[in-house]
């Protein structure tokens, strides 16, 4: 793979255009171009393809070039000339030297040049165009940055972007990430359909933009990389790049709304609890045994969390994503789970269970094309006909849907639309009600919880990476309360009682576990650091054990560990999460 830093990349410029070259000549490179694309699994696409309005047009400065030397003929004494003799044939004339080949057009330079020579070799990657070098938004011609600036355009809907965007000057392609923190865009290692793909390696940096993620790799389209003034697409490990999130297509594909495990406490200290390993089985455990298999293995999305409530009588439901968009779910019977279809999903997208007044559950779901449904175990007549929530299409399909009830047993819906707005609706009994507050994430899934005051709260992280807090009193929500720190848009927060007080464990903007007091304004005398593999898209879990308080589970690599939540959790050592908490 041709690295980044072996060449130099793309450059501020200035404005106007002009057309030299052939069509035909640009369609054919073109083609070829994407003919030699790097291809690989992916997991979701962008269109990608070589429409840049100025492929293949203007010049660049060429370097000196040898000039090529028509040979001297040897000189050849002329003779004398004699008639011919009767019946002799004429002496033949020798035929004159051929011309010179006619000139080729090199589609690289822009420039005329003799075939029987070097091509020629641009003395800088700068392509001029009737004296102009820069496009109509003050980048330079056929450069990395004139590329994106022409996809954020075309495919972003950025119809103002430019090289003073905002006010800034962006410049070369090293000064993008920093121009964007400064402008408040989130720059992050998550890739995005229509991200910005950056990095300040080689002598000015470079830019490209995201067309497709697969797992662990990201497909990009860039100019001026591999062929000089040229369109180019590769697959290469997500890490190359950083990503400046300017006005993504659409969330990255391998987020959603995982955890390394859910709870359900027992009410005798215990919790129940419920997973889905890297291969897709799910696996639950009560309280003290060992995990067991449930429903068909190596069947259920690894980017959805199950979920789970306790029936009365301290039975388990269990609902969770198939890999092909099911929800199956079901109760415990004569000792084992019996799950049966009963929804569709996302398969980025948890289903959500909670059990009404009567101690009959409720089902809610977010489809592949985004319509959040609910469904209910009625006495007689099974489960009833799914009951559409708002505007069909408008939900976000990377956070889950979230059923829970306040202190007087109301049974509450929230969830988060694809544009992030908060809605919530008491279940049965109102209509949607649209939440105040920022932009909450759209692939960040909220969390309600009821304390031992009878008070609900509702946490959520913002687009901006803030975590706010909301309150529900007299039916109504409040405007969101914040708690210090950022916190990762890509991760779920987990509440729970720890130590006598509510505590949230979320993931911050830097990718480590935190574990802070989730009442705004209370201090908490826990430490607040969670040794963790970094990610952003991992979510931690909080699990109860009997007899040893709230314990978080995160997820390092492909094992899953557990820390107590009220101990010294940065000195502690981690225990195998088995499963067993």
């Amino acid at each position: 793979m041709h690295k980044s830093a072996k060449s130099p990349r793309g450059r501020s410029g200035l404005p106007t255009v002009d057309r030299v070259g052939k069509r035909w000549l640009a369609r054919v490179v073109a083609a070829a171009c994407l003919a030699g694309g790097v291809s690989g699994t992916v997991v979701a696409t962008a269109h990608a393809s070589d429409d840049y309005p100025w492929a293949w047009q203007g010049q660049c400065p060429i370097e000196p070039q040898v000039p090529i030397d028509e040979p001297t003929p040897t000189p050849v004494p002329t003779p004398t000339p004699t008639p011919p003799k009767p019946g002799e044939t004429p002496a033949p004339v020798p035929p004159p030297p051929p011309p010179p080949p006619p000139p080729v057009l090199d589609p690289v330079s822009g420039h005329l040049y003799d075939p029987r020579g070097p091509k020629p070799t641009c003395a800088r990657r700068v392509w001029s165009i009737d004296g102009s070098i820069g496009d109509p938004w003050g980048f330079v011609l056929r450069n990395c940055t004139s590329f994106v600036s022409w996809r954020l355009h075309e495919r972003n809907g950025m119809a103002g972007f430019s090289n003073h965007f905002r006010g800034e000057h962006w410049g070369n392609a090293a000064n993008w990430d920093d121009v964007a923190r400064r402008l408040g865009y989130r720059v992050d290692s998550v890739p995005a359909i229509g991200a910005v793909a950056q990095t300040d390696a080689g002598r000015v940096g470079h830019v490209a933009w995201v067309t497709a993620i697969g797992r662990g790799t990201v497909t990009i389209e860039e100019y001026n990389h591999a062929l000089p003034g040229g369109y180019g697409s590769r697959t290469v490990p997500v890490g190359e790049f950083r990503y400046l999130h300017l006005a993504d297509v659409t969330p990255s594909p391998l987020i959603g709304s995982d955890r390394p495990a859910v709870s359900a406490p027992d009410g005798l200290g215990g919790s129940w609890t419920a997973r889905v390993d890297d291969r897709g089985t799910l696996w639950v455990a009560r309280p003290g045994r060992p995990a067991r298999a449930v429903g068909p293995r190596r069947t259920f999305s690894t980017l959805a969390a199950p979920s789970l409530v306790l029936s009365r009588a301290g039975l388990p439901w269990v609902a969770a994503t198939t890999q092909d968009g099911r929800v199956l779910a079901g109760p415990s019977r004569h000792g084992r789970l019996v799950l049966r279809p009963r929804a569709v999903s996302a398969t980025t997208a948890s289903p959500a269970l909670a059990l009404s007044r009567t101690g009959r559950p409720l089902l809610a779901s977010v489809t592949p094309d985004g319509t959040l449904v609910v469904r209910r175990l009625t006495l007689r007549a099974g489960w009833s006909r799914p009951d559409r929530i708002g505007r069909p299409g408008s939900w976000g399909t990377h956070t889950a849907p979230v059923l829970g009830s306040d202190a007087d047993g109301r049974t509450w819906l929230v969830a988060v639309s694809a544009s992030g707005t908060s809605f919530a609706q008491l279940v049965g009994q109102g209509r949607l009600h649209r939440l105040p507050g920022a932009a909450a994430s759209a692939t960040s899934t909220p969390t309600l919880s009821t304390d031992r005051a009878g008070t609900t709260r509702l946490h959520q992280v913002t687009a901006s990476g803030r975590l706010g807090v909301r309150t529900l009193a007299d039916g109504r929500w409040s405007r969101p309360e914040w708690l210090p720190g950022r916190w990762s848009p890509y991760a779920s927060p987990a509440v729970a009682d720890v130590a006598g007080s509510l505590h949230v464990a979320g993931t911050d903007a830097d990718g480590a576990v935190v574990v802070r007091s989730a009442v705004p304004g209370e201090p908490s005398r826990l430490p607040r650091g969670v040794r963790s593999a970094r990610d952003l898209t991992s979510s931690p879990g909080l699990v109860t054990r009997r007899g040893a308080g709230v314990f978080v589970v995160t997820r390092t690599a492909s094992r899953l560990l557990t820390r107590p939540a009220a101990a010294v959790v940065g000195d502690s050592m981690p225990t195998s999460a088995g499963f067993t908490p």
